[in-house]
């Protein structure tokens, strides 16, 4: 029998009509602590698992649980929602503990869903304590040769006392995916706000069968099977994991995965094999930022124990503004070519703070044209943590970063394949320091190494301050939140303390609505093809061009810099300077048809004080686009 809502939430549902023959969605009330078992009204709740978990819910349905009780037993209950009607599990009730589902160890997760779809789950309390470990989790949703399950909410929700085994099916919370005969993926996963405590093995993951491509390699029993099927629109935010007995927080087989806002520590603290804090493995494009974590055990005999990890198979994985410290293995590991023939290519990291972290900052085993920029790494007095660690099979451009190491540690294996560009080597000179070209050895004068993120900034007059490379595609904001430069050199590290550069490009961004002060030579207009915003510039067919004459001080050196793309495959399209004081100079041209980042550096004559900027198609048939033009003093 259906129940009557209560009148509040009535009153909501009719706001979307119920189609007709279709029940109302109904709210049904657990009570564990309640005398007898009634029909699951707010006044007769039901009172035992086994009740709740041989009913069906439907579309809109609403499971209550009473605040302040524990039911002891698995919570497995049935059916699914829909997209405009999720089914609920939430709490109910004027106590302020949330209600405890306790397995004790007699089921294999607490909370179970099993080929099922659009749940929000909030407000709960999970354990699955035990005598001995076996494979259990806290919170378990698990898709079985089912296709695409849809919308996932797992929110303030506190997960402990997990006594899993070693293996990797032990979580507080996992999604898994499971089954060999039809694509299966998860689509629109959210785990926020929730503490996970004191489980074994992980905390906080993803998990596929569908997990096989070659960048991932032989191993897990693929072989040569290829069936990789990403899980999409999976997003882990603002949750606290801790005393973890492994791995913190992985995601796996994933595709532009958000991960960011969590505090891990404690971590790995009882498993004997390698385990990291968060971390990524054979997924593409997910994105680490904002995180803070701290006290990543490293066990004897083994190689991780660091905060972040982009391991192998992994295409993009960004790791950005991140917080490490007093980690036991280190900052950051590259496994790339950890599994039998797997690789990863394009892994960056950037606007990092690692601070007192052991062993090494960088373990290398392999990563292919990796970007570690804008980063500020210190080590205090005493500390013999290497820098970098590297067993071959690396490619690494060392950019633009504070490596304040006031301890003993040096590089070992930094291979050829490294590149190494305007970093900060301050401290110790061990002689296996890189060459780098545009190195500074001078203190970078951080404020106040050693109290938190606040004492990694750069102090006045540090050498750090406008010492860096132009970075195209720098993600915008450092560390802090302020902005960084485009097409002037930035500052050293993660923190941009300096102003950022004046653009002497009028109108460079085309959003004015007018071409002004750019004047049209032959073929020239505004157009909606933008690398930003709604405006561009269209030039062309060659030859057509538009051209500003800018103010410029005489004896100065200056970045042009600017987005540029084309419509045919004939055509090129170049931004350039002339009439300066110096033979006229453009940076290469774009010929592709999606966007590019370029730019050019020129000095300015002895008496200049003028120059003429331009966009130009310089040949083909088809149009020159051009965007984002930037003018600003180096």
């Amino acid at each position: 029998m259906r129940r009557f809502l209560p009148v509040l939430v009535l009153a909501a549902t009719l706001l979307a009509p119920t189609p007709a023959g279709a029940a109302a969605p109904a709210t049904y009330y657990l009570d564990c602590s309640a005398a007898a078992t009634g029909d699951g009204t707010a006044a007769t709740p039901w009172r035992d698992l086994a009740t709740v978990n041989a009913h069906t819910f439907a579309p809109g349905d609403t499971l209550a649980l009473r605040r302040g009780v524990t039911c002891t037993g698995q919570l497995h209950p049935l059916g699914s929602g829909t997209a405009t009607a999720p089914v609920t599990v939430a709490a109910y009730g004027t106590d302020t503990a949330r209600p405890v589902v306790a397995a004790a160890g007699t089921a294999y997760a607490a909370f179970y869903l099993r080929n099922q779809e659009y749940w929000e789950i909030r407000d709960l309390e999970l354990t699955n304590d035990a005598g001995t470990a076996a494979e259990r989790d806290g919170l378990l949703v698990e898709l079985t040769d089912f296709g695409t399950g849809h919308h996932y909410v797992v929110d303030n929700v506190y997960v402990h006392h997990v006594r899993g085994d070693d293996s990797k099916w032990s979580n507080g919370i996992q999604f898994r995916v499971s089954g060999t005969t039809t694509p299966t993926h998860f689509d629109d996963v959210l785990v926020q706000n929730s503490e996970v405590f004191h489980v074994d093995r992980e905390g906080l993951t993803t998990r596929s069968t569908w997990m096989c491509r070659p960048t991932y390699g032989t191993g897990d029993g693929c072989g040569t099977t290829q069936n990789w099927v990403a899980n999409t629109r999976v997003v882990f935010q603002d949750n606290l994991l801790h005393d973890i007995g492994g791995d913190g927080l992985v995601t796996r087989v994933t595709d532009h995965a958000l991960v960011q806002r969590n505090v891990a520590y404690d971590i790995a603290t009882r498993s004997p094999g390698n385990n990291a804090g968060l971390w990524t493995i054979n997924s593409d494009y997910p994105t680490f930022q904002f995180n803070e974590v701290h006290h990543v055990r490293r066990q004897p005999g083994t190689n991780d124990g660091m905060a972040f990890d982009s391991d192998f198979g992994n295409l993009g994985a960004v790791f950005q503004y991140n917080y490490s410290h007093d980690n036991e293995g280190g900052f950051l590991l590259f496994c790339g070519a950890c599994g039998g023939g797997s690789s990863s290519t394009g892994t960056v990291v950037r606007y990092n703070l690692s601070e007192n972290d052991h062993s090494r900052i960088l373990y290398a085993v392999g990563e292919k044209d990796a970007r570690i920029y804008q980063n500020t790494f210190h080590l205090p007095a005493g500390s013999t943590t290497a820098i970098v660690q590297d067993s071959g099979n690396t490619k690494v451009a060392f950019t633009n970063n504070i490596v304040s190491n006031l301890g003993s540690g040096g590089y070992s294996g930094a291979a050829s394949a490294y590149t190494w560009t305007s970093n900060v080597f301050f401290g110790s000179h061990p002689a296996s320091e890189p060459a780098d070209p545009g190195k500074i050895t001078a203190d970078p004068k951080l404020v106040a190494p050693g109290t938190g993120p606040a004492g990694l900034r750069l102090g006045a007059g540090s050498p750090a301050r406008g010492a860096g490379t132009v970075i195209a595609g720098n993600g915008g904001r450092d560390y802090f939140g302020g902005a960084v430069p485009t097409g002037c050199r930035p500052d050293i590290g993660a923190h941009q303390a300096s102003p950022t550069c004046a653009n002497l490009a009028a109108n460079g961004d085309f959003e004015a609505g007018t071409l002004a002060p750019w004047t049209v030579y032959n073929r020239g207009a505004l157009d909606p093809t933008a690398h930003a915003g709604t405006a561009g510039v269209r030039v062309g067919a060659y030859p057509g061009s538009v051209e500003q004459v800018v103010t410029v001080a005489p004896n100065t050196t200056y970045t042009l810099a600017g987005w540029g793309r084309v419509s045919a495959t004939d055509t090129q399209v170049v931004i350039g300077v002339k009439s300066f004081g110096g033979t006229e100079t453009r940076a290469p041209a774009f010929t592709t048809m999606s966007w590019a980042f370029g730019s050019v550096t020129f000095t300015t004559g002895a008496t200049n004080t003028t120059a003429r900027i331009y966009c130009y198609a310089r040949v083909g048939t088809g149009y020159g686009y051009c965007d984002d033009i930037t003018l600003v003093a180096t």
